[in-house]
C-alpha cells in the first residue's frame, strides 16, 4: 500500500483555502480545507484512488473535529494513540487530538468521501464556557486523549447539511458566511445526536473497549460482503457473543440495528456504483444484494431522497 503525504497550497481562487489533488498515477480527485477566521476548519476529501492508499499527516492546528464519512470504508491511527479505528460509510463521528501528532489512514475503497468540521482548543473552550453540557463528550475526550470518542449515522438532517455544503453555490464572502454556518449546523446535528444517545437506558450504553472493537470487526463483515452477508446468528458467533448481547452492544456502538446498518451499507454501496457510471439501476441493485430492482429503488429514495435513476 503506497504511503502519501499530501502537500497542501494556497487555492488560486478561493481566499483562506488550501488544496491538494491526487496524482494522476495514483487516482483522481483531493483534498481541500476552507479556514475560517473563528478557528473553524472544513476539511475535505474526495478521492477516487486507483489501488489503496495510506494517507499519512502531520497535525499541530486543531484539537477536536466532527467527521461524516458519506462515501468508502478506512481505518485510521494517531501517534498519540495505540489504537486504530475504523470507520464505515455513513458514520459520523467526533475525535480528539491532544497536540501535535501523525495521523495515517488507510484508503480501502475506490472511492472515499468524507467531511469533517475541526476546531482549535481555544474555540471549543469558547464554546463550552458559554454552555458545557453539550460539549461534555469532547471536553472528557480531551481529558482522556482518545483518538475517536464514539460514532452514530449520518442522520438525514445532517445528510442535507452535507450536500449543501458540498454544492455550495456561492462565492467570496457570501460563501463563507455560508460554509461556516452549514459547519456549525453540522456541530450542533452531532451535538444532539450525542445527547440523544446519553438518553439510552443505561445497560445499553456500559459496554467494556473490547465489545467495541468487536462490533467494529462485525461491521467490517457486513460491508465486506453486503450482497451476501452473515446472518445475526454467524456474526453473534464471529465476535463471540450470544445473539442477544450482540444485536444491544451494536445498537449501543453505532446507533442502529445490525439489518439498518446493513440496509444503509448496501444502500451507499449501490450508489457508489450509479456514480462510477459502470452500472444501471438493476445491476447496482443486484450487485448488493436486492432481487427486486423496484422495491430497492423504495429503499434508496427513502434512504437519499433521491431516485437511483437520477445518480446515473
Amino acid at each position: 500500500m503506497e504511503i502519501v503525504c499530501p502537500a497542501f497550497s494556497p487555492s488560486q481562487d478561493v481566499p483562506n483555502q488550501l488544496v491538494y489533488n491526487l496524482p494522476k498515477r495514483l487516482g483522481s480527485g483531493g483534498m481541500r480545507i476552507d479556514n475560517f477566521p473563528s478557528g473553524l476548519s472544513i476539511f475535505y476529501v474526495d478521492v477516487r484512488p486507483l489501488e489503496p492508499l495510506t494517507f499519512c499527516g502531520e497535525i499541530d492546528d486543531w484539537n477536536f473535529g466532527v467527521g461524516f464519512n458519506i462515501i468508502g470504508h478506512s481505518k485510521s491511527r494517531s501517534s498519540a494513540h495505540t489504537q486504530t479505528v475504523s470507520i464505515d460509510p455513513g458514520v459520523s463521528a467526533h475525535f480528539i487530538s491532544p497536540g501535535s501528532t501523525t495521523i495515517e489512514e488507510d484508503i480501502v475503497t475506490k472511492h472515499q468521501l468524507k467531511i469533517c468540521v475541526l476546531f482549535d482548543t481555544k474555540t471549543l473552550h469558547g464554546m463550552a464556557d458559554e454552555d458545557e453540557e453539550p460539549f461534555l463528550p469532547f471536553l472528557k475526550g480531551l481529558h482522556k486523549q482518545v483518538f475517536l470518542n464514539g460514532q452514530g449515522k449520518i442522520l438525514p438532517q445532517m445528510s442535507q447539511a452535507l450536500t449543501q455544503l458540498i454544492a455550495c453555490p456561492y462565492c467570496g464572502k457570501t460563501r463563507a458566511l455560508f460554509l461556516e454556518s452549514k459547519a456549525m449546523e453540522l456541530l450542533a446535528y452531532r451535538l444532539d445526536q450525542l445527547k440523544m444517545e446519553r438518553a439510552l437506558p443505561t445497560g445499553l450504553l456500559q459496554i467494556k473497549t473490547i465489545d467495541v472493537e468487536r462490533m467494529h470487526y462485525a461491521a467490517e463483515l457486513l460491508a465486506c460482503t453486503p450482497a451476501n452477508p452473515p446472518d445475526i446468528n454467524t456474526l453473534a458467533a464471529r465476535v463471540g457473543m450470544s445473539r442477544s448481547k450482540f444485536y444491544q452492544c451494536f445498537k449501543a456502538v453505532y446507533g442502529h440495528s445490525p439489518l439498518d446498518h446493513l440496509r444503509s451499507q448496501r444502500l451507499r454501496v449501490a450508489k457508489d456504483l450509479l456514480q462510477q457510471g459502470n452500472h444501471n439501476v438493476t445491476e447496482a441493485a443486484y450487485a448488493v444484494g436486492y432481487n427486486s430492482p423496484g422495491y430497492f429503488t423504495r429503499v434508496f429514495n427513502a434512504e437519499f431522497g433521491i431516485h437511483p435513476s437520477q445518480i446515473i
